[in-house]
């Protein structure tokens, strides 16, 4: 059976907001169509508070994390992240974490690689209003994201 996308991504927002108050911290998910973010997270004391935007690729996606084409750019605020959530078949989804900017730069870049390649025919590929985050194209800096929460208890901690 599959999963309609809305269910997909609040099962994702849930995930990540789960895995931020098992380290102990508040998170919570925002209104539904809020354009920049959809969890807010605090530490216990509410002196720091971080928001994040959440992307979730579904069991049945191959290809990875079809993104709006805003999130290529850049937003200055150190406390602003992305969560791109892999759901798995059992068990625990794979986490993908990255300060805003820095996902900005990587799917950018991607694009306009993208961009410069023909087309099997040898024409130009035309500019579409999405982005794909495809697990193929990762670096090492992507792979050493995954699961890796540092980014943000660092920020909810302030440090």
């Amino acid at each position: 059976m599959k999963t309609s996308n809305n269910l997909v991504g609040t099962a994702g927002e849930y995930y990540v907001c789960g895995e931020i108050c098992r380290r102990g911290y508040l998170a919570l998910i925002t209104p539904k169509n809020n354009p920049l973010f959809d969890i807010v997270a605090s530490d216990p004391e509410g002196i720091r508070s971080i928001s994040i935007q959440v992307k979730t690729r579904s069991i049945q996606n191959e290809q990875g994390w079809k993104l709006g084409k805003d999130v290529t750019m850049k937003r200055s605020n150190p406390n602003l992240f992305v969560v791109l959530v892999n759901l798995q078949e059992q068990g625990l989804p794979d986490f993908y974490i990255y300060e805003f900017d820095i996902l900005a730069e990587r799917v950018e870049t991607n694009y306009l690689n993208y961009l410069a390649t023909p087309k099997r025919d040898g024409t130009r590929r035309k500019d579409v209003g999405f982005r794909w985050h495809d697990v193929s194209y990762f670096t090492d800096d992507d792979r050493g994201r995954l699961n890796n929460w540092r980014p943000i208890i660092d920020a909810l901690k302030g440090v």
